[in-house]
């Protein structure tokens, strides 16, 4: 039997305003790629998660 069972995904897209200069495109995309970003992302993830009792028992993978 199957160890997890993919019940639904949630996808979060990010816009940059068009005729953004490069260095702050660049900027983004940094903080994007950072690791200290991604444990954020997961922790606030985990937090929403938690307000739920139903979620208990829901794990998640965050990917890029």
């Amino acid at each position: 039997m199957a160890k997890r069972i993919l019940i639904d995904e949630i996808h979060l897209s990010l816009f940059i305003p068009p005729g953004l200069r490069a260095e702050p495109g660049r900027a983004i995309r940094r903080a994007l790629r950072n690791a200290r970003f991604h444990t954020a992302l997961r922790s606030a993830v985990r937090s929403v998660f938690a307000r739920y009792a139903a979620l208990g028992k829901v794990t998640f993978t965050l990917t890029r």
